[in-house]
């Protein structure tokens, strides 16, 4: 009888072996399509931003019909030392900008504007303004000209079709410079939209390309040591790489984008594989030390392993997936290209880990280490058990009362969460703001029908106290209208007395003023007849400026304005809209993925208060994280909003495989105190490790040049930290207090209890 079960088993284990063969080979047919489409992915996509929302962002949709009518703001803001309103090389570099075919395609210019400072100088000294030199430095002051009345810059504007070639355009711009001003690229200071863009793909680029092999190879080495086994870390290590090239095909397969928050997805989905593969060889390895033959602990393993594996595969991609209520483009494609992956790797643990080991098992380490004896997990749980009320009792005391700071956090996309102080890009701001002008613009345009055209002198008017209520702002460093192009109405030496008396008519000043603005994208008539005219002031990039508060007293300001109909666009308020969204997608996805979550763990625990209180060592290193940045009064950049809910959903893996053993051991009749020894001794060692091992795979990304991957990063590590605090010392604690006798039955605990004193008897 013995025999024909082994014969049996034997059979049943010889065709698993040929269906995970087939497996492989289908898989390996696949590769053909799936790693040239994983090396697609790896070519960076929109990169600014700017560009992280699409029309569906209603400040986006602002801000796009504000682009069609004046032309876009995605500009490039070049100077350097000495570069002056009297330096005659400035002329040939600019006309290189607007004729050298290298920035033209098919005969058609790359750039919709080119202008500089000295340009704009010599235009309005001569007919029909002539204005004296004094005159045009004053109105261009801090805008194309610096406070010193001679440094200034060319503003490059990039059209539509130029925005993919920012990294061939902004060599070539520096070569231009150098060739006809002979301005070394070291010496030359650019800043502006396409910058920003610009060194976020070269970061994004220096992230996939140097930090995630370096990544790959710490896990690798992580790996190693905590299963002290190199067939083992080879397995798991080779299995996560398939999840990697997967997920990563998946986006160009279905038309996404590799921005660059999706620099970490790779890493992201490896570290996650990794640390499921260790909890399957970890159970492997345990049925093996206790005699079983290689089958029977791949049989074991895979029992033991494929319920909690599972679960927490799908809270993490709830988690992940929560991100998709994003209303950024760049967000939603990593919740959902995480949540994807996540998926994909479990499936891939579940089927390529048992199967390799069924084929060619590996051996048990040399080393006997459960990596922390068994005996001091006894220890551990037996302090636990003693501080369990208090240690439960100040864990939601210091989550209440770090949650409080949530209130106070605030959310940036400005260019100094986006790098670094000491980075090119920041310094370059620096000098154009401090030798030139301030660099965000907040647009105001006003529109007049055909019927308010009748009175030119009031349009004049208009457009005059619309520049003079924007320069009364404090924030407002400089501002350029159509009225900075305006002859003056009284009679002045400079202009000639022929022009005087036809500029003290207001219906030819007003069209002399229209003919320049129109040129200058200031001014645009379209064939209904109305008229929009632009106003641009100028603020700071960088600093501690409040954009709600400019906005707010720029609205203040225009409400005190009269006639035409007035609108706020430009890139301040989008960004605006962007900082707002991102706090929003904080909160709303953080909700959504504790709510999906805590039901799932409610149906597991088989009720609501055992399900919520499970909850608690999840909630806690957010809560606790954010809450103290509140109270810092520390900005988020995106790479950190996304940390919230990508945590929570990995930090429930180590508890659903930390509850489903204590359960097991309440199940077979232990203790709350036995079952919860039970469980650290099963899951202490296997979380220790998947946590250094995520931790360790993160934190090399803390060294990223792009703030919001390094806050990633670190953010995430620190979670993830708090996160094991929470599992091992946060969760005993609320199952061997009070809280605990709802995690198992009145009438279990009471066997149990019964059981107990049979014994003593």
């Amino acid at each position: 009888m013995q025999a024909d079960e082994t014969n049996t088993s034997e059979v049943s284990v010889a065709r698993n072996r040929k269906r995970f063969l087939l497996v492989v080979f289908y898989v390996a047919v696949t590769m053909i399509w799936v790693a040239p489409a994983a090396q697609r992915t790896l070519s960076t996509g929109s990169n600014s931003p700017l560009e992280w929302v699409d029309d569906r962002f209603e400040p986006r949709r602002d801000y796009d019909e504000f682009c069609d009518d004046f032309g876009a703001s995605d500009t490039v803001v070049i100077s350097w030392p000495g570069c002056t309103i009297d330096d005659a090389s400035l002329d040939a570099f600019v006309h290189s900008l607007r004729d050298a075919s290298a920035f033209q395609t098919d005969g058609q210019p790359l750039f919709h504007q080119v202008l500089s400072g000295r340009e704009m100088m010599l235009e309005m000294t001569s007919p029909p303004l002539q204005l004296s030199r004094q005159q045009a430095v004053h109105r261009l002051s801090k805008s194309l000209i610096g406070p010193d009345g001679a440094t200034t810059c060319v503003v490059i504007g990039f059209a539509e079709q130029a925005l993919q070639e920012r990294s061939r355009l902004v060599p070539l711009i520096q070569a231009s410079a150098l060739k006809n001003c002979g301005v070394q690229p070291d010496d030359q200071h650019l800043a502006g939209p396409i910058m920003d863009g610009y060194e976020v793909d070269r970061a994004t680029t220096n992230t996939i390309q140097m930090m995630g092999p370096l990544s790959s190879c710490l896990v690798f080495l992580i790996c190693f040591l905590c299963l002290d086994s190199l067939g083992a870390t080879l397995l798991v290590f080779g299995v996560s790489l398939l999840c990697q090239v997967i997920t990563l095909a998946m986006v160009d397969l279905t038309a996404g984008t590799m921005t660059a928050l999706m620099a970490v997805l790779a890493p992201l989905i490896q570290v996650l594989a990794i640390a499921g593969g260790i909890h399957f060889i970890n159970y492997y390895l345990d049925a093996i030390r206790t005699g079983d033959s290689p089958s029977k602990a791949v049989s074991h393993a895979f029992s033991v392993a494929w319920l909690p594996c599972s679960l927490s595969s799908l809270t993490t991609a709830i988690g992940l997936g929560s991100l998709a209520v994003s209303g950024l483009v760049a967000v939603r494609q990593f919740g959902g290209y995480s949540a994807f992956g996540v998926i994909i790797t479990v499936i891939a643990l579940l089927t390529f880990l048992p199967g390799s080991l069924l084929i060619k098992p590996i051996r048990q380490p040399r080393s006997n280490s459960r990596f922390v004896p068994t005996r001091l997990w006894g220890r551990y749980a037996d302090a636990i058990e003693r501080h369990a009320a208090f240690i439960s009792l100040f864990a939601f005391l210091l989550m209440v009362g770090m949650g409080i700071g949530i209130t106070q956090l605030n959310a940036s996309v400005r260019i100094e969460t986006l790098f670094s102080p000491d980075s090119r890009l920041v310094s370059d701001y620096r000098w154009i703001e401090a030798n030139v002008g301030a660099l965000v613009p907040i647009e105001v345009v006003v529109s007049f029908t055909p019927e308010d055209a009748n009175d030119p002198s009031q349009t004049l008017d208009r457009l005059t106290e619309i520049k003079t209520h924007l320069e009364a702002i404090p924030q407002v460093e400089s501002v350029i209208s159509a009225i900075t192009f305006s002859p003056s109405r009284t009679a002045s030496a400079e202009i000639p007395i022929d022009w005087q008396t036809d500029l003290n008519n207001d219906q030819l000043r007003l069209e002399l003023v229209r003919g320049i603005a129109s040129e200058q994208n200031l001014c645009r008539t379209e064939e209904n007849g109305v008229t929009r005219w632009r106003t641009t002031a100028y603020v700071s990039a960088l600093g501690g400026n409040d954009y709600l508060q400019i906005i707010n007293r720029v609205e203040a300001a225009l409400a005190e304005t009269g006639r035409g109909q007035l609108k706020i666009s430009g890139l301040m308020p989008l960004v605006h809209g962007i900082q707002q969204r991102l706090m929003n997608d904080l909160f709303e996805s953080f909700l959504l993925a504790f709510g999906l979550i805590a039901m799932v763990m409610i149906v597991i625990q088989a009720g609501v208060i055992p399900g919520l209180l499970s909850m608690v060592p999840n909630v806690f290193p957010a809560l606790t994280l954010f809450g103290l940045l509140g109270w810092l009064g520390h900005p988020l950049d995106v790479g950190s909003i996304m940390t919230a809910s990508v945590a929570m959903g990995i930090a429930v893996d180590d508890t659903l495989h930390y509850l489903t053993f204590y359960q097991r051991g309440i199940d077979s009749g232990a203790s709350r105190q036995q079952a919860v020894r039970l469980a650290y001794q099963h899951c202490g060692p296997a979380m220790i490790q998947t946590t250094v091992i995520c931790g360790g795979g993160l934190s090399i990304f803390i060294f990223s040049d792009f703030v919001p991957t390094s806050g990633f990063a670190w953010m995430s590590v620190v979670l993830l930290s708090a996160a094991l605090i929470g599992d091992l010392l946060i969760l005993p604690a609320m199952l061997l207090s009070p809280l605990g006798r709802f995690s198992t039955s009145r009438k279990l605990e009471q066997e149990t209890l019964d059981t107990k004193h049979t014994n003593a008897r």
